[in-house]
């Protein structure tokens, strides 16, 4: 019946309740097949005569997206737009009726409760329904097909039902050929060759297995394939129900997508309220906590990179496997990238997983994540948390120390080894100004003016407080250095052996190692 019209369609039980708001006038277009919205830009992967299902959750931050969706739909030759919208989109735009009557382009909205397998199922049996001569073994593969979908059987009843209706084994596997669905069956091989069925979807051939590979594909992306054993190439016919399964193993594998996708917004949103303090009760995080399978009972603290290129979900993931303790937590903030670590193991973090010996656990955080392409990473580590109530100002140290990593070029710092800059910090930047033009702002204007580096050799000479070890770290003659003490304490009139000055000297050079990159 490949005839059917959106009319028909809408005489489905599936579509009992649905309601066409515009585009009246386009009833009679013709349905040869149904597709879904999972991403805002679905103009790419869509064909002629489809039925667009949608929740409106890909614009829902954009609702006027649907406006300039629905002419390139129609310019397209889908068939018509169903909404189930009352979720995510509360109210259709009023311009998006317009367009859709003047274009005859129908737009359906469908009530909530309606199962978007229902339709699959009901749809495509009916557009498939001219598989065979027999009519009644094409009521039964429908029914067996349309049953997994109502059953939600999962990727292994449809393998199975797909199995029964063709007689041929059939399996389903993720696009790195691991099996997912059905039972264990013979895999394309390295002299399987490629075609295609009539409607352009690729088909891989293994001669020497006997299998035909079909792809799954969630919005344009390749998520696994179908793969079918059995003498003889597949018909038309089985072809369409292929086709159809394939659709239903995309439709599962996108709705597992979802879920996932969810689960790790909720996730990030529960963690990020952690660290902000926005749950400060440490019984509600623990219970919560539990719901997600962490254990937030011993104390932790807060690691917190800035990374110079943003990583995804899945590189912070393999890299916190490599670096960071059993129990760890760590998710992304576009640029910066969070850990909680349970304390008690960090400490013990087996050496198999460090770089070397000496490694600790902050630098291979810092080179596990540079490996996975953060480019250049600055990593802080913030103070301990006895509680996970106590998690806000771990991060809030975090947050203090990779302020002042940044500022003095250093990349991996602990808070708690901050005394000096956080004392610093704690003045106004006025005092501060004022703390460095009193004590070596002439070294400065007068490094400015001549090219020389007095403040650097200034600060190596207070570091190590030996003129000759000075010297050799700044690959200089000894007799050189004397003359640039020389010059530094004519200038600043300091008494270079008084400790209470030389402290004053550091501090004001280290003041302004923080205005300068603050």
């Amino acid at each position: 019946m490949a005839g059917v019209t959106v009319a028909e369609i809408l005489t489905l039980s599936a579509m009992q309740g649905a309601v066409v708001t515009a585009g009246r006038d386009g009833l009679s277009r013709l349905v040869t097949g149904i597709n879904v919205m999972e991403v805002p830009d679905i103009e790419a992967f869509v064909k002629p005569g489809e039925i667009l299902l949608t929740t409106g959750f890909p614009v829902h931050d954009q609702p006027e997206r649907l406006v300039a969706l629905v002419p390139e739909l129609a310019r397209q030759g889908l068939a018509a737009l169903a909404i189930k919208p009352l979720r995510y989109l509360p109210a259709l735009p009023e311009q998006l009726i317009e367009v859709a009557d003047e274009l005859r382009f129908p737009i359906i909205v469908m009530p909530d409760h309606t199962s978007f397998n229902d339709v699959i199922g009901a749809v495509l049996a009916v557009v498939l329904a001219d598989y065979g001569a027999d009519p009644a073994r094409a009521e039964a593969i429908r029914e067996r097909l349309t049953g997994v979908a109502l059953s939600g059987g999962g990727l292994d009843g449809i393998a199975a039902a797909l199995t029964a209706a063709l007689d041929r084994e059939v399996t389903i596997v993720d696009e790195a050929g691991v099996l997912i669905g059905g039972r264990r069956s013979a895999q394309p091989g390295d002299d399987a060759g490629s075609a295609s069925d009539e409607s352009g979807t690729s088909v891989v051939l293994d001669h020497a297995a006997r299998t035909w590979s079909f792809p799954v594909t969630v919005s344009g992306v390749v998520r696994g394939h179908l793969i079918v054993a059995g003498e003889g190439e597949p018909t038309l016919g089985q072809r369409r129900l292929i086709r159809q399964s394939c659709f239903a193993a995309a439709m599962h594998i996108a709705q597992a997508l979802a879920s996932m996708e969810l689960d790790r917004k909720l996730r990030t949103l529960f963690l990020e309220e952690i660290v902000s303090g926005q749950h400060g009760d440490g019984p509600t995080i623990r219970q919560r906590s539990r719901l997600f399978g962490w254990d937030l009972t011993g104390g932790q603290l807060v690691l917190l990179a800035h990374c110079q290129h943003e990583l995804s979900d899945a590189q912070v993931d393999a890299a916190a496997h490599a670096a960071l303790p059993v129990g760890a937590l760590s998710w992304s903030r576009g640029s910066e990238v969070v850990a909680i670590v349970p304390t008690e193991t960090a400490a013990e973090l087996p050496r198999a997983r460090r770089r070397a010996p000496s490694t600790t656990m902050e630098t291979g955080w810092s080179a596990a994540l540079h490996d996975r392409g953060a480019g250049r990473t600055v990593v802080a580590v913030g103070s301990p948390a006895r509680t996970p109530s106590g998690l806000p100002v771990s991060h809030a140290a975090a947050r203090d120390a990779i302020r002042i990593a940044l500022a003095t070029g250093r990349a991996v710092v602990r808070h708690d080894d901050l005394v000096l800059e956080r004392l610093l910090l704690a003045n106004p930047p006025d005092e501060l100004e004022r703390l460095v033009e009193s004590q070596v702002g002439k070294l400065m204007r007068y490094d400015e003016s001549s090219g020389s580096d007095l403040c650097r050799t200034l600060e190596v000479y207070l570091g190590v407080g030996n003129g000759a070890e000075a010297a050799r770290r700044l690959y200089i003659h000894y007799n050189t250095m004397k003359h640039r003490l020389q010059r530094i304490v004519d200038l600043t009139h300091a008494d270079l052996h008084d400790p209470r000055t030389r402290l004053t000297l550091a501090l004001a050079l280290e003041a302004r190692t923080l205005l300068q990159k603050g």
